[in-house]
């Protein structure tokens, strides 16, 4: 009789882990539960989903695109501007308008010597093939100087043969003229006067483009910081003013020889190239932040450019500008049609590449394009 309490508190002892073992099944089927047997199927359908996305159009691209933003029609429908609120709202200033361009090496060594000039009161000049950033630099270099000196003043001029000196001096305006006679009054300053009396920047750009008539007019301000106003006097130039010019190789066609009074009152002279593999990337990629494209396709884009500068029979190889366009239109390219990238360089490139080569006499230029581009990505 007395083992009969025995028995009955080892089923307790043993009822109580088996009471909780149906607790645990509840709970490894709610963690099994917490996975469900759905999401096997449903991963296909995701999958599936970017697939079935329908191509993007060329007037979706054109309405998303960065550049049309300050043009859109919501903008314009806010306020209709007159042309003079239109001319003052996009009034460019040396301060406001920050630039911001890739420098390294051949770029670097030029800038520091135009510091070095500037320090010196010297007049450096910038000789190169088109399309490398001449005036680019130039005009970082004003900006750069305006931070230091607190003049933003910068003017400049791209010479050619209709350039005359009352281009640069400037001109009478006939009818306060007859009013008022050759007074300053009537007088429109012309660029170099304006860097003179502001004591700022002035670029000749392409100098070796102008007439040697024209050419004769820049000895003075050059050589005595003066220059004589018709009718009104000689001016002399204010503290700071700094004469920067920049030209294209004499072999070009169009240039003419820079006279040598004139090539020796510029004291440092800058000469600049194509830029190295990893410079010219970095510029093609700096110059394209919306439409970004991968290392193998800039890669591409890089020896395609420096094909048409090494082959035998182009005479005006593409500059950086090529370059730049390849990668813009490529960029937009891929985000309309989902094709192999090589592809879409290949149909692109003959058409930035037709006007931005010149080929020897006898050559023709679709011929030596396709082949560049079937060297370089295959047939297109």
């Amino acid at each position: 009789m007395a083992k009969k309490p025995s028995p009955k508190k080892t089923p307790s002892s043993n009822s109580s882990p088996s009471k909780l073992t149906p607790t645990k099944k509840p709970i490894s089927k709610s963690t099994t539960t917490k996975i469900p047997q759905k999401n096997p199927s449903q991963k296909p359908k995701t999958s599936v989903k970017p697939s079935q996305k329908k191509p993007i159009d060329n007037l979706t691209i054109l309405k998303s695109s960065p550049y049309l933003k300050d043009s859109s029609k919501s903008q314009i429908s806010k306020k209709q501007y007159t042309l003079k609120e239109l001319f003052e709202k996009n009034l460019l200033s040396q301060q406001g308008e920050k630039m911001e361009i890739v420098l390294s090496g051949q770029y670097q060594d030029a800038l520091d010597l135009m510091y070095e000039a500037d320090a010196s009161n010297l007049y450096p000049i910038l000789v190169g093939p088109p399309g490398i950033g001449k005036t680019t630099l130039c005009r970082f270099y004003a900006q750069s100087r305006a931070e230091i000196t607190g003049n933003d003043s910068f003017e400049w001029i791209t010479f050619d043969e209709s350039t005359k000196p009352a281009h640069l001096v400037g001109s009478f305006n006939p009818a306060t003229t007859i009013q008022k006679g050759f007074s300053f009054e009537a007088f429109n300053p012309g660029p170099l006067i304006k860097a003179m009396l502001n004591g700022g920047v002035f670029l000749a750009n392409e100098i070796n483009r102008a007439t040697e008539y024209t050419q004769n007019s820049l000895l003075e301000p050059l050589e005595e910081k003066t220059l004589a106003i018709p009718h009104i006097g000689r001016m002399k130039a204010s503290p700071g003013f700094f004469f920067i010019g920049a030209m294209n190789p004499s072999e070009l066609v169009g240039t003419h020889r820079l006279g040598e009074a004139l090539k020796d009152r510029f004291n440092v002279w800058i000469e600049l190239d194509y830029p190295d593999k990893k410079t010219e990337m970095k510029i093609i990629e700096h110059n394209n932040p919306y439409y970004k494209i991968n290392e193998g396709t800039l890669e591409k884009i890089y020896l395609i450019i420096n094909r048409t500068r090494t082959h035998h029979q182009i005479q005006t190889p593409a500059s950086l500008r090529s370059g730049i366009a390849l990668a813009r239109l490529t960029g937009v390219a891929q985000k309309k049609v989902k094709k192999d990238p090589d592809k879409i360089l290949g149909d692109i490139a003959s058409n930035v590449l037709y006007g931005a080569i010149q080929t020897k006499p006898g050559v023709k230029a679709n011929d030596v394009i396709k082949s560049i581009i079937s060297q370089v990505v295959g047939s297109a």
